[in-house]
């Protein structure tokens, strides 16, 4: 089974997301503390935007259960930065970016790997929807 380009390249851009996210906190000289928070957060959310990407590559789809914890950690690194007195506007912007990449395409691919366990609909090729 083949993954369509668009699977592939939301898993690439999870496992991106946490790049940025991980990355942001060290180049704009975070505190200790939340740059262990964020930094640790990114390296999870990796690990599952990961395996998703990987088990996108071998089984051409995605695995849902990664998917979805992928989606939680990226929700928590848009809700991190609000959670410190001390962050600025620049560490926030990019943690709430490097979550928002890692949670919306993490949960795009949750849906798709839906859509295999209950079966894709039958489209045909030029249906464009119109009756």
């Amino acid at each position: 089974m083949k993954a369509s380009r668009f699977t592939v390249a939301s898993a690439v851009v999870a496992l991106l997301g946490c790049l940025v996210a991980f990355v942001g906190p060290l180049a704009l000289g975070a505190n200790p503390g939340v740059r262990g928070s964020v930094t640790l957060s990114a390296v999870v959310g990796a690990v599952f935007a990961g395996k998703n990407f990987q088990t996108v590559r071998e089984r051409g789809r995605p695995r849902f259960a990664a998917a979805v914890m992928a989606t939680i950690l990226g929700l928590w690194l848009i809700l991190a930065p609000l959670q410190y007195q001390t962050v600025g506007a620049p560490l926030t912007a990019v943690t709430q970016f490097g979550g928002m990449c890692l949670a919306a395409f993490s949960a795009y691919t949750a849906l798709v790997a839906v859509e295999y366990y209950l079966g894709e609909p039958e489209f045909a090729e030029d249906d464009v929807g119109y009756s």
